[in-house]
């Protein structure tokens, strides 16, 4: 539900819903599509970044204050 209640950050607050000549109905398929997308792309660049930190040696994770098992944690927080 979290994704359908995310304003979409495309649409412009003045442009929602009957502004664009849609039905209610047609908006609100579109903005939870477009959400989707974003969570998608969120969800991506989460998994290219726990990959990255992955490859990295202890000691230079060490250097940038972080341990392997802050790599998943760190991620799904936002890291």
């Amino acid at each position: 539900m979290a994704l359908y209640e995310t304003v979409n950050p495309l649409v412009p607050s003045s442009r929602r819903g009957d502004d664009l000549g849609i039905s209610s109905a047609s908006y609100h398929v579109v903005t939870w599509i477009s959400n989707l997308v974003l969570a998608l792309k969120k969800a991506n660049l989460e998994r290219q970044t726990r990959k990255t930190l992955s490859h990295l040696s202890d000691r230079t994770l060490e250097d940038i204050g972080l341990t392997r098992g802050d790599i998943i944690a760190g991620t799904y927080r936002g890291l």
